[in-house]
């Protein structure tokens, strides 16, 4: 219990003097070596997310990080469908399949069992899971900071739609939708708010690499477990893969290095923890033994690492890293 405490009260402080802005404590940043450079702004409270191609050495896209709530796997082999870990959504199986049958009773015996997607983007990692052929009616908070519940039943999925019903909590009456797959993109994006579509989420996926976002990451060594919102990169779901080195000097990376590296085309490869935070000097700072492989759908390979985490101004929230392509 005093483990626990202790724990809770430090990611409190780190809440609290992590949104002071003030003048930080100067330190030294890794030198810039021979490749590109780019930097982001997301704002001190992470409301925008940029999607970034490598290949063009530009910013493809911007868009709010907290607009929707439901991604919906456009890809005609997979009816994965995603919590909008920003907002650090969570949801349970209910097990039933009469939206009249649930109630608040579900929620109370079931409070400390709220689950949360993790961001590797792999159908068996989220929490609504392999839905197909259950029927079951899920239960979705939307967000950490509300008590905002939904009710969502997935009744199908083809190559070209899922039809889904959903209804308020603890309301029985469900109103169907039907959620187009657009071939073009990753994902379709939905918000229970406006019971449709939000377009201009992401752009079209055969135009980035990278996605500086918001995401959840839960701390499975922490009792209880801590689900928590981080602030990382994401890669291009649609032929993107990546490798994280904490070995090799970033100036001694070349392009056999990168040809030999075992890729990954998970999600969350590159992730968050190539920053740390310092409590007692209220300061994020860049873990410098961090490098990165990116391997692009064109069959680029670049390699990365990242230089700071504040604007020019001081401002954090502003991921500034450095790439260079080796083939």
């Amino acid at each position: 219990m005093i483990k626990y405490c202790k724990f809770y009260l430090f990611v409190v402080l780190s809440l609290i003097f992590a949104s002071c802005e003030k003048k930080e404590t100067a330190i030294t940043l890794p030198a810039k070596g021979d490749g590109e450079v780019l930097q982001v702004d997301m704002g001190s409270n992470y409301d925008f997310q940029y999607f970034i191609s490598l290949q063009n050495n530009q910013i493809v896209h911007i868009s709010p990080t907290k607009n929707w709530d439901l991604a919906f796997s456009c890809d005609p082999n997979s009816h994965a469908v995603f919590l909008n870990g920003a907002k650090l959504m969570s949801a349970i199986n209910t097990r039933k399949t009469n939206f009249a049958d649930v109630g608040t009773a579900d929620t109370n015996d079931k409070v400390q069992n709220w689950k949360y997607d993790n961001a590797s983007g792999l159908i068996d990692s989220t929490v609504l899971g392999d839905w197909k052929g259950k029927n079951d009616i899920y239960l979705i908070k939307l967000s950490n900071t509300s008590n905002k519940v939904r009710k969502i039943r997935f009744l199908s999925e083809d190559i070209f739609e899922y039809k889904i019903e959903v209804s308020d909590f603890p309301s029985a009456v469900p109103t169907t939708i039907t959620i187009p797959k657009r071939a073009d993109r990753n994902y379709t994006y939905f918000s229970f708010d406006y019971l449709a579509e939000v377009e201009n989420v992401e752009p079209a996926k055969s135009g980035w690499d990278l996605q500086v976002t918001l995401y959840n990451y839960t701390f499975y060594d922490q009792n209880p477990i801590l689900p928590y919102i981080v602030n990382g990169i994401l890669l291009n779901p649609s032929g993107t893969a990546a490798y994280k080195d904490s070995l090799s000097e970033y100036t001694a990376i070349n392009a056999d290095f990168a040809l030999a590296a075992p890729l990954s085309t998970r999600k969350d490869v590159i992730g968050y923890d190539w920053k740390k935070y310092d409590i007692d000097k209220n300061l994020y700072s860049v873990e410098s033994k961090y490098n990165y492989i990116v391997k692009t759908k064109e069959g680029s390979y670049f390699k990365l690492r990242f230089l700071d985490f504040y604007s020019s101004t001081g401002v954090k929230g502003s991921p500034k890293f450095e790439f260079q392509q080796l083939k």
